[in-house]
C-alpha cells in the first residue's frame, strides 16, 4: 500500500475565507497538520495578523517551509465584492501560477436581522445577507479559473442546522441558512467536476457564539447551558471537532452537492 494513499492534503493548496477564528481557524490548523499549504483571509488586518502569528508559532516547521499565508478580503460590501475576491484569488495562487485545490468558506458576522414582525424589505441587502448569499455565489463565479480542474478539487461552504430545524423567532436566518445549501447544490451542478458541499454546524463554542450571548461571562455560561439541552449529546461543539467535516469534504473526491450535519444530534431531539 502506498505510504501516501490517505495523505491527500499533503502539499495541496487550501484557501480559507474566514480562517482567522472559530471553525475557520480550526480548519486551518487541521490542514496544516495534514501537510497542506494554507492561505487564510479576514476583513480585519489585526485579526489576520494575530491568526497568522498564532499559526506560525504553533506550527514552526510549516512556517519555515513557507506553508502559511494570509491576505485581507472583505466580503461584506456588494460594490467591492468581486474585486476583493479576485484580489484574494490572485494572491492565493501567485497570480494564477499555482492553482488552488480546495476552498473553504466560513466567513460570518453577528446576525443583526430583525424578527419577522419587524422585517422590512430594505434590510435584505445588509452585510449579513451579502456574506451568506452573494459572496458564495461570487466565489462560485470566480474561483474555478484559479483551481485545479477535476473532482480532487472542492469548495465547501458553511450553512447551519437551523436550515433543517428552524429556531422559533429566527425564521429569517433559517432562510439564509437554507439559501446557502441551495447555492451550493446549484454550484455543484454548474462547476462539476469541481465538487461543492456544505457543512451545517449546530452550536459551536466560538467568538461568534459569545458575541451572540453578549459580554457578560455569566450570561454566556447560561446561554451555553441552554444550548446544550437541545442536543442529544448534551454538549456544545468544539471548533476542532467541526473542522473535521471540512477536511472530510476535501479528501473524499466522490462527494458533491452534500450537506454534513455536525450538531450534537440537535436534529433528532
Amino acid at each position: 500500500m502506498p505510504a501516501s494513499k490517505y495523505a491527500k492534503l499533503r502539499d495541496v493548496r487550501v484557501l480559507l475565507l474566514g480562517g482567522t477564528s472559530g471553525i475557520g481557524f480550526a480548519t486551518a490548523e487541521a490542514c496544516i497538520e495534514a501537510g497542506a499549504i494554507v492561505i487564510i483571509s479576514s476583513s480585519t488586518p489585526d485579526r489576520l495578523s494575530s491568526a497568522l502569528s498564532k499559526l506560525k508559532t504553533c506550527y514552526p516547521e510549516a512556517a519555515t517551509a513557507n506553508k502559511i499565508h494570509g491576505h485581507i478580503c472583505d466580503v461584506s460590501q456588494a460594490e467591492s465584492l468581486e474585486a476583493n475576491i479576485t484580489a484574494l484569488l490572485e494572491f492565493a495562487t501567485n497570480n494564477n501560477t499555482h492553482k488552488l485545490d480546495h476552498i473553504t468558506y466560513t466567513a460570518a458576522n453577528v446576525p443583526r436581522l430583525p424578527g419577522l414582525a419587524d422585517y422590512q424589505a430594505s434590510e435584505t441587502k445588509s452585510s449579513t445577507v451579502i456574506i451568506r448569499y452573494d459572496a458564495p455565489i461570487m466565489l462560485g463565479k470566480l474561483a474555478p479559473a484559479y483551481m485545479n480542474p477535476g473532482p480532487r478539487s472542492s469548495i465547501t461552504f458553511t450553512g447551519a442546522s437551523t436550515a433543517s430545524k428552524p429556531t422559533p423567532g429566527r425564521g429569517i436566518l433559517t432562510g439564509l441558512g437554507a439559501s446557502t445549501e441551495g447555492v451550493a447544490k446549484g454550484l455543484a451542478v454548474d462547476l462539476a467536476p469541481i465538487r461543492v458541499n456544505v457543512v451545517a454546524p449546530g452550536t459551536v463554542d466560538t467568538d461568534l457564539l459569545r458575541a451572540l450571548a453578549g459580554p457578560d461571562p455569566k450570561v454566556q455560561a447560561g446561554f451555553k447551558e441552554m444550548l446544550k439541552k437541545v442536543t442529544l449529546l448534551d454538549k456544545v461543539g468544539a471548533a476542532e471537532e467541526v473542522a473535521e467535516a471540512y477536511v472530510y469534504f476535501m479528501k473524499d473526491a466522490n462527494v458533491t452537492g452534500a450537506v454534513i450535519h455536525t450538531d450534537g444530534g440537535r436534529l433528532l431531539k
